[in-house]
């Protein structure tokens, strides 16, 4: 399904240069939950947001069934990011002036995921909130509104950047009991997080280092 090929991404900074990523290679199947843990400034971000093709590589490869999801063919690299991938990050990216439901349905490409967001609604407990803004939600209930966003239009893999990060246990077991679910109905994950809680869940961890699979 994914197949990350020798992966490096490296940033310059003060005039020195940083390797966040250092020859990662791994593969992905279908179905799979993969927890990347990791000391801070490991490249652990950096790689789950390579992968999501927000972060172009400075080489290697990252392949969706087989396409290089940088190739030049921008529709199709469009459409991976857009449709095969839900992005759930740590600082939720709420737009402050949409409101809850106005929020997720900014990425609603068919009527069919519009449809859903009822139901996520209900399942978030957020239905009563559908008309707040950001500014009147609880930390818990701003990732809830980010994780229903992520998984509404039905993509194929969720990548989940610290996503209790911010959470008090109580809202961290939430999140990682919705990602279950999202995993049990056949989606794929990867999870990078601290959180001895994700540690139930997953089928593999992998480990970085100074931007190496160890």
């Amino acid at each position: 399904m994914l197949e990350i090929n020798n992966i490096t991404k490296k940033y310059r900074k003060r005039g020195s240069i940083f390797t966040a990523l250092d020859g990662v290679t791994f593969r992905v199947d279908k179905g799979d939950f993969v927890v990347v843990v990791g000391p801070s400034g490991s490249g652990k971000s950096t790689l789950l947001h390579t992968i999501g093709g927000l972060i172009h590589p400075d080489s290697g490869q990252i392949l969706y069934e087989g396409r290089d999801i940088y190739s030049p063919d921008r529709v199709a690299s469009e459409k991976y990011r857009r449709t095969n991938v839900g992005f759930v990050f740590q600082q939720f990216h709420l737009m402050p002036y949409l409101t809850v439901n106005e929020n997720i349905k900014m990425v609603c490409s068919e009527i069919s995921h519009q449809q859903r967001i009822g139901h996520y609604l209900e399942k978030c407990a957020l239905y009563p909130l559908r008309n707040k803004y950001p500014s009147e939600l609880s930390v818990g209930e701003k990732q809830r509104t980010a994780f229903i966003r992520a998984i509404v239009s039905n993509p194929e893999i969720l990548l989940a950047d610290e996503p209790t990060g911010n959470l008090d246990p109580q809202n961290s077991s939430i999140i990682m009991s919705m990602i279950e679910d999202f995993h049990l109905s056949g989606g794929t994950i990867l999870l990078v997080s601290h959180d001895p809680e994700s540690a139930k869940y997953p089928r593999r961890f992998l480990t970085l280092d100074s931007g190496k699979l160890t």
